[in-house]
C-alpha cells in the first residue's frame, strides 16, 4: 500500500512538471544567414501596423517562411497579406 502512495505522488509531480511552460526559441538557418523566428513575427506585426492597422486588431496570423526568397509572407485576419525580409 505504501508503494502505491509513492508512485501516485511521483506521477502527480511528473504531471505538474509537464504543464510548466517551456522557454523555447526557433532559429532558422539558411546558407550563411540566421534569424530568430520571434523576430520575424515581430517584423510582420510592425509591417501590419505600419499599414495603418490597430495594434489590437490581429485575430489570427499565418507566416510562410521562404528562405530561398529571403522572405516571410504573411496573412493576417484571413485577408491582409504582405511580406517582410527574413534577414
Amino acid at each position: 500500500m505504501e508503494n502505491t502512495k509513492v508512485e501516485t505522488q511521483v506521477n502527480a509531480e511528473a504531471k505538474v512538471e509537464t504543464k510548466k511552460e517551456i522557454d523555447s526559441e526557433v532559429i532558422l538557418q539558411y546558407r550563411n544567414y540566421e534569424v530568430n523566428m520571434d523576430d520575424v513575427t515581430e517584423r510582420v506585426k510592425a509591417h501590419y501596423y505600419a499599414k495603418g492597422h490597430k495594434a489590437d486588431s490581429i485575430e489570427n496570423m499565418q507566416i510562410y517562411v521562404k528562405p530561398e526568397d529571403f522572405t516571410a509572407y504573411y496573412v493576417i485576419n484571413d485577408g491582409v497579406v504582405g511580406k517582410v525580409n527574413l534577414f
